[in-house]
């Protein structure tokens, strides 16, 4: 059996944007993390968030630097040969879904529904509190 996910919770690093690929449209931002060892000890990890398709959309379009977001999703190595012949390899977090956690700022744009809230069929798979969120094994 194999099992490849990602839950992260961070803030986003600069705004996405939004790139038409050869499969459609594409989003990649950085999520920086915290780890806090101590009060003093404060550091970040980032990553690379990669959305395809209607998700990507949606970040592109509700999404800025700052905002804290949740992150569901997976894994993936790219590796490749640079222009010098060395082998490069980066790790991406493929993002399935992207739900925000905070309310947006009173000078951030907002959609024609002036909903706070991410469309229902972006954050319908996200388990709500009321139900059962155990591991299924």
């Amino acid at each position: 059996m194999n099992y490849n996910k990602v839950i992260l919770v961070g803030r986003i690093t600069q705004d996405p944007q939004l790139r038409t690929g050869m499969n459609g449209n594409v989003v990649t931002f950085n999520l920086a993390v915290n780890r806090n060892y101590s009060k003093e000890d404060k550091q970040a990890d980032f990553f690379r968030i990669v959305c395809f398709g209607k998700n990507a959309e949606f970040v592109a379009s509700y999404l800025r630097k700052g905002r804290l977001i949740l992150i569901d999703g997976s894994l993936r190595n790219n590796s490749w040969t640079d222009r010098d012949g060395k082998q490069r390899v980066t790790t991406e977090i493929i993002a399935n879904k992207v739900q925000p956690l905070d309310k947006k700022e009173s000078g951030e744009e907002i959609s024609d529904s002036s909903s706070e809230e991410i469309p229902p069929s972006f954050d319908n798979d996200i388990p709500s509190e009321d139900e059962d969120n155990d591991v299924p094994f």
